[in-house]
């Protein structure tokens, strides 16, 4: 390798990315959340959408065993749930307005769209694991305009 971790997040975070956050139940029935912008479309027959977790933190186990989540695509106005679910905290959700979609995960009033869905597969890779889900239902928004992350930095498009 002539590159180290460094240099290769800082070529990663060119790439500008939408922000979601992915929320799903655990085993208690109590909400779990984080931010994610690793997320992307696989397939339109059947619907298919991936997201990938860090298999340490995160709540990546909790994530394998709901097996079932709700990616809310997050508008500029949304910017602190991104902030608050990339943070480390006890209960992300306190003080949160939020609803259960039609999987019971919970879904963020105001997102540009929402996709619930199940797990297809998921799949080790490197220090993550790459969710593949089957795409159940989608609400689509009312905003346009999209919160985004390049090198670093909130933007919007």
């Amino acid at each position: 390798m002539t590159f180290d971790a460094k240099e290769f997040r800082n070529a990663l975070g060119c790439f500008a990315t939408g922000i979601t956050v992915v929320t799903a139940k655990n085993a208690n029935d109590e909400p779990l959340g984080v931010t994610i912008n690793s997320f992307s479309s696989v397939s339109l027959d059947p619907p298919l959408v991936l997201f990938s977790l860090a298999r340490v933190g995160g709540h990546c186990q909790e994530f394998m065993i709901s097996g079932k989540f709700a990616v809310n695509i997050l508008t500029p106005a949304q910017r602190q749930l991104s902030d608050r679910f990339s943070m480390a905290r006890d209960n992300r959700f306190e003080g949160i307005d939020f609803h259960l979609g039609e999987n019971g995960c919970p879904v963020f009033e105001g997102s540009l769209s929402v996709f619930e869905c199940e797990t297809h597969a998921v799949h080790d890779a490197g220090d993550h694991s790459v969710f593949i889900c089957r795409v159940t239902n989608v609400v689509v928004g009312e905003e346009d305009q999209a919160l985004l992350f390049h090198k670093g930095q909130y933007h919007t498009f």
